[in-house]
């Protein structure tokens, strides 16, 4: 048993690292500026209903299986979010700018498997590795406000069950770059030609990217290593934002079941985060309904797999100084 005194959860410290293979622990490593952390190993437990001669429903239980899970969020930045992309599409390539940039271009691959984690969480309470993990989502969301706001991300893990080992010391890196909402920029054409049209920019309030994959925990028999293998939902990707209503574009848009190319710019120097489908449907396009606000719609958008491109319905690339985001 260790004995600490009650301190503040943002003492804690996660560090993440992409595995070679699922499961076998990570030597890159990277410190996470995290927002939002709240990993767990949760015990499967069985309870014992058989009867006894008792009224008591449960008269004995057992722990059979276990698994880890838990969110982690942040701020967006230049290396963080492209190792976290790669938790999303499996296939980077890399390409070395010579200026001391680098750009990574990630795209789905169904022959290539899905990357996993090794996450240490550091605590006062020791330090808990986390193998096997992967995530569930990537979500990404900016909201400009009164004040502006800085572009944010989140996700969920499902993994192996902790392991206690010895303590790392991380190093954070405090040059990367960070962005707010005066780096993001929302681009809609017919096609990726339009973009460079003035009229492509959309002067959105909000943006919002979701990009779905759920890991669902397979248990097998006789695992006694806390172990788990793990099956995946289809890929998705999705998002939302809001616009002022002073056109009947988007409406007519979405009635006709139109085909959009769209781009989210995020660019801060010479860093730069892209993520572009080139068919994307609108999926919902609803005003606001408040008597005195002025009027807003909140268009929902779904990037569908491209048959012309390849199938592909998302891509993405990651201009930043980090060398490799690869094993």
């Amino acid at each position: 048993m260790v004995a600490f005194s009650a301190y503040k959860k943002r003492r804690e410290i996660a560090v993440l690292g992409i595995e070679a293979s699922p499961g076998v622990v990570a030597t890159k490593q990277y410190m996470y500026r995290w927002l939002n952390k709240g990993f767990n190993s949760i015990p499967g437990i069985l309870e014992n209903e058989s009867a006894v001669g008792s009224d008591i429903r449960v008269n004995d239980s057992a722990i059979d299986v276990w698994h880890s899970e838990g969110p982690l969020g942040g701020k967006v930045t230049e290396n963080g979010i492209a190792i976290l992309n790669h938790g999303m599409f499996n296939k980077v390539t890399t390409v070395d700018n010579l200026d001391g940039t680098y750009t990574h271009s990630f795209e789905r691959d169904q022959s290539v498997a899905r990357k996993s984690f090794s996450i240490w969480d550091i605590t006062p309470a020791g330090t808990h590795l986390y193998q096997s993990m992967y995530m569930d989502n990537l979500n990404l969301q900016v909201d400009v406000g009164d004040s502006g706001a800085w572009l944010e991300a989140e996700t969920s893990f499902k993994g192996w069950k902790q392991k206690d080992v010895a303590p790392i010391t991380p190093v954070l890196d405090t040059s990367e770059k960070e962005f707010t909402s005066r780096h993001v920029t929302v681009l809609l054409g017919d096609t990726p030609a339009d973009f460079v049209n003035p009229t492509a920019r959309v002067r959105a309030r909000s943006i919002s990217l979701a990009l779905e994959e759920t890991a669902n925990v397979d248990h097998s028999v006789g695992e006694v290593n806390d172990d788990p293998e793990f099956d995946f939902d289809p890929q998705e990707a999705k998002g939302t934002m809001v616009v002022k209503y002073t056109k009947t574009d988007f409406d007519e848009a979405y009635f006709a079941n139109k085909i959009h190319a769209l781009k989210i710019l995020i660019v801060n120097g010479t860093s730069s985060i892209e993520y572009v489908g080139t068919k994307v449907r609108f999926r919902e396009v609803t005003p606001s309904d408040g008597i005195n606000d002025t009027v807003t719609q909140t268009i929902s958008f779904h990037f569908e797999a491209d048959h012309e491109n390849g199938g592909k319905d998302i891509v993405s690339t990651v201009t930043n100084t980090l060398e490799s985001v690869t094993v």
